[in-house]
């Protein structure tokens, strides 16, 4: 209800500001993104029955997509940016070695975990236009992120190991900072973005048979790319 709730309330300033351009040396504007991601992971812990996040796992960086509806507050070559990006990310992990000895009795090379998750995120993202033509623009811009993650839609599977009741408990809740370069030609325009992981996205691993509870810490960065249209 929370992320519902902000969503409305993003779409009811959208349309209030737009309604309101008319104030001047502002400038409102509202648009629409679409892109895909890929993550990284900084020191990333995980344990469970000996295998770990060290030689032993393969991260495959399968792609995520999302669709973003932003507003834009502009004041000469500065701007102010909020977005409601809803999103889809997916993460695959593969050990592709034995356990650590006393855990044999996991069948070697086809233990994997894969997770796809479902988020909104919402951003406050200061820019700088340093190229401002009448049809052609570029911006950096960096800021806060914060990510809610929609747990009870999480997809979760591990695969070959010798407990099948395991499950991850997700953050519902991550930030990041985030670091981009814009480029706009006309209304139609292309964000390159880096968003670092300031939290952890997850809590720990627990066994369901047994409640046992193992370590597991994921603290990722976004590489991603958006094309859209601001109006």
């Amino acid at each position: 209800m929370r992320v519902c709730s902000l969503a409305l309330l993003f779409a009811i300033l959208s349309l209030s500001a737009v309604a309101q351009n008319k104030e001047k040396n502002h400038e409102f504007n509202i648009g629409l993104k679409a892109g895909f991601h890929a993550l990284t992971y900084n020191d990333p812990e995980f344990n469970i029955n000996g295998y770990t996040f060290d030689s032993d796992c393969i991260h495959s960086n399968k792609i995520g997509y999302t669709v973003t509806p932003f507003l834009r507050v502009t004041y000469k070559r500065l701007y102010l940016q909020t977005e409601a990006m809803l999103g889809v990310t997916r993460h695959s992990f593969d050990f592709k070695d034995t356990p650590k000895e006393g855990n044999e009795e996991i069948t070697p090379n086809s233990t994997e975990y894969n997770l796809k998750t479902y988020s909104l995120q919402i951003p406050i993202l200061l820019g700088y236009d340093f190229v401002s033509q009448k049809k052609f623009g570029m911006s950096m811009f960096t800021g806060p992120r914060t990510k809610f993650i929609f747990t009870s839609r999480t997809n979760q599977e591990f695969k070959h190991f010798n407990d099948d009741s395991l499950e991850e408990v997700i953050c519902k809740k991550v930030y990041y900072w985030e670091f981009g370069l814009g480029v706009k030609i006309d209304k139609v325009f292309f964000d390159f973005a880096y968003d670092l992981g300031l939290s952890d996205a997850s809590r720990y691993i627990i066994s369901r048979k047994t409640g046992n509870k193992y370590k597991s810490s994921r603290r990722d960065s976004v590489l991603s790319f958006s094309v859209g249209m601001i109006f």
